[in-house]
């Protein structure tokens, strides 16, 4: 026979739920990212924005020292600016040269406010840097300023 007591605690124990850590991120990089506005392409969707580099850096967040070079070829934004609630969704591809004289693919996609400052992206990190490779299995985001020109960003790792 089960007493109320029991079923109480029973029923405490299912309810009780673990109390989980807010993750937390270190900026790793920070720069400059220009683009160049294209064209847009209006679609079902909304506006696709097409959207060249124009260049850029990155610097890193710890020392201030150079780490790679935006190129003006092989990226851009494809994003698109949705005429159903206001939010612009970032599709960026791009390759960065490093100062050791490799490459990086970098893929971002996320969104944020059309009409807001900041965009946020996650960041994909493909390269042949000996230096940079750990950026590949690590979750990165990106946040995107984008009331300034170039765009001014930053680059975090989860830890």
């Amino acid at each position: 026979m089960f007493s109320p007591v029991k079923v109480f605690t029973a029923a405490l124990a299912l309810c009780t739920v673990a109390v989980q850590a807010q993750p937390t991120f270190t900026k790793v990089f920070s720069g400059l990212l220009g683009f160049d506005d294209m064209a847009t392409i209006d679609g079902p969707f909304g506006a696709r924005a097409l959207y060249t580099f124009t260049g850029g850096n990155l610097t890193d967040s710890n020392t201030g020292a150079l780490a790679g070079t935006f190129l003006t070829a092989g990226g851009g934004d494809l994003g698109i600016a949705s005429m159903n609630n206001g939010m612009f969704y970032a599709n960026i591809r791009g390759i960065l040269q490093w100062t050791d004289g490799t490459y990086a693919y970098l893929e971002a996609v996320g969104s944020g406010a059309f009409t807001g400052t900041v965009a946020n992206t996650y960041l994909h990190v493909e390269t042949n840097s000996s230096t940079y490779s750990g950026l590949e299995t690590q979750f990165l985001f990106m946040d995107i300023n984008v009331t300034t020109m170039p765009n001014v960003i930053g680059i975090y790792a989860l830890n």
